[in-house]
């Protein structure tokens, strides 16, 4: 739609004698679709001029021809209105998604410009749980939208790869290798472990000391001690990588807290250059009280160096190596105060980019009554509560097979039913993150997470199974080649214009995914957009897609390709697999 707008604004401010930016600021889709397809208020510009907001769209109009795009401009009330004309939305939609369909859709906001998005970064040794799914789903969409933007994307998964937690696992397998010589571990059994440590811990107080001398051996250099840890990443990167491919997800470098060992230090001394670190109670801090923000601290007492510290050495670096015009954290909102307290630091010591640096929060993932008991709960996975995401996407993939199954029509969709049930039931699941906007918390239940009907992943892939299937019935039938832009327009009825004026936003929205970093847009896009189109799709009567009439078929087939291409389009920008038979 930003074409139209666009030039709508262009006549209304040689119209009216304003600035055609701010003019175009104002523009709005009226409520009603009969009142036109873009509307200007007039009050705001009425009261400077001290004139009714009526007598001035009035007076406006009689200068504002009705000239192509538009078949019409109207004074109603307070408002002007501009109705576009159904041949310059073809044009802007299904001529152009079928002359290109590669570049249908895309954006040039981001070009030149790089960005980095850090998402997932899950801590390791052990299985991703199914509160990973947020941080990955969204920040891989994130990173599809961007790229489809014209900016080149630099994924990172920022891994949990250091920390004590290492230590503790190094007692746990220590003690298991000494019952069990030459044991061999994988990301299930490192989690027994971990679990098993923590239960010995309650136990026996002198084990926490161990594990505290063990990661003193790993800082150190140790080389039994870094052997084991580079088992447990080994192992760690195998497994996930695995389950990455199966949700589709990739990254461009897999750069974990420990990559950024040797990186503090000159960090440090910048900050303690600049005169921003101070010393409290034996640690180091930056004191970020006149910002309204408690000290960010840097090293502790004993020396060890902390999560701040690791994330000011990978923002640094990242500028360094990527160049980035923005760099985004995709990480639960209850991290807010670390990353504001790392950007204000960043800023504080001269780094003019850090506010380019952005937190994109998303809420809080629970268990609903049921997972882990009666009770609703947070999970641990420590104590053993925690849901594995295998577990979701093998028992989505199980009740999409079984659904399948019993509803196939053709021998060939029960051949493919294995690839498609994994195409269906992963695609409910991913999709499932972008019925909310991902700011809202999220409760985990079982009949939420398995849901394949109503609003969801699947509809919207059946909805494009069910066009694929359209064009075959049409080239079964003998139908020709579909409209392009050219022959007399016969596609008048409101569902088909409704249509294309919902292909005319395709664009703006992805573009507007992208300034708000809300992937959430597009699903809505795609659901609104489907729900239309299966009113017309429905409605025999009026609509018959493939008829005796073979140019008013050939342009139907057109809308049905030009849809198509924009459902197929979304759904792999959301990281869903776009089916042709279901």
């Amino acid at each position: 739609m930003r074409c139209f707008y666009r030039i709508a604004a262009a006549r209304l401010a040689a119209a009216l004698g304003e600035d055609e930016n701010q003019i175009a600021m104002l523009l709005v889709r009226p409520p009603k679709s009969e009142w036109g397809d873009i509307a200007f208020p007039c009050q705001t510009l009425a009261k400077s001029r001290r004139i009714s907001p009526a007598a001035l769209a009035a007076a406006a109009v009689e200068q504002l021809p009705a000239e192509e795009p538009f078949t019409s401009v109207r004074a109603m009330g307070p408002y002007i209105n501009f109705t576009i004309s159904a041949e310059a939305l073809a044009r802007e939609t299904v001529t152009r998604a079928l002359d290109n369909p590669a570049a249908w859709g895309r954006g040039e906001s981001g070009k030149g410009k790089t960005v980095v998005i850090d998402y997932s970064s899950p801590n390791i040794a052990k299985p991703l749980g199914v509160h990973h799914i947020r941080s990955t789903i969204i920040g891989a969409a994130l990173c599809r939208l961007y790229a489809n933007a014209g900016w080149r994307v630099v994924a990172i998964n920022h891994l949990g790869d250091w920390g004590t937690n290492f230590g503790q696992l190094m007692v746990a397998y220590r003690k298991a290798e000494a019952e069990n010589p030459g044991l061999k571990v994988d990301v299930q059994s490192l989690l027994r472990l971990y679990i098993q440590y923590h239960a010995a811990a309650e136990e026996d107080e002198g084990l926490a000391d161990e594990a505290r001398a063990w990661f003193k051996r790993l800082e150190d250099g140790d080389a039994e001690a870094h052997r084991l840890w580079q088992l447990f990443v080994d192992e760690s990167l195998k497994e996930l990588r695995r389950l990455y491919d199966r949700l589709g997800v990739r990254f461009d470098a897999y750069l974990g807290e420990s990559f950024y060992n040797d990186k503090i230090e000159p960090v440090i001394r910048v900050l303690r250059a600049k005169g921003l670190l101070k010393t409290s109670e034996g640690a180091e801090v930056v004191d970020l009280s006149e910002h309204g923000m408690p000290a960010c601290l840097i090293r502790k007492r004993d020396g060890a160096t902390t999560y701040a510290a690791r994330d000011l050495a990978a923002a640094i670096f990242r500028h360094e190596n990527y160049g980035f015009a923005r760099c985004l954290y995709v990480v639960a909102n209850q991290q807010d105060l670390h990353f504001r307290q790392v950007f204000k630091v960043l800023e504080l010591a001269g780094y003019e980019w850090a506010q380019e640096c952005v937190h994109v929060k998303f809420g809080m993932l629970s268990f609903g009554p049921g997972v882990f008991g009666e009770e609703a709960a947070t999970g641990s996975t420590r104590k053993g509560q925690v849901v594995f995401l295998e577990e979701v996407l093998d028992r989505a993939a199980a009740k999409a097979r079984n659904i399948i199954l019993d509803n196939a029509r053709e021998e060939e969709i029960r051949h493919q039913a294995d690839r498609l049930a994994e195409q269906v039931g992963t695609g409910a699941v991913i999709f499932s993150e972008f019925l909310q906007r991902r700011a809202k918390d999220v409760v985990f239940t079982w009949e939420k997470a398995l849901n394949l009907q109503g609003d969801s992943g699947p509809y919207l892939q059946y909805t494009h199974a069910r066009l694929c299937s359209l064009r075959r019935k049409y080239e079964e039938a003998g139908g020709g080649a579909i409209w392009r832009n050219g022959a007399p327009l016969l596609l008048s009825s409101p569902l088909e214009k409704e249509i294309m004026l919902h292909l005319a936003d395709f664009t703006d929205t992805l573009g507007r995914a992208v300034i708000e970093d809300e992937p959430s847009m597009v699903a809505d896009y795609l659901l609104d957009l489907c729900a239309v189109f299966n009113r017309f799709f429905t409605d025999k009567e009026r609509h018959r897609i493939v008829s005796d009439d073979e140019k008013l078929s050939s342009q139907r087939m057109a809308l049905v390709e030009a849809v198509r291409l924009t459902l197929a389009r979304g759904l792999e920008l959301l990281g869903l697999a776009a089916p042709a038979r279901m």
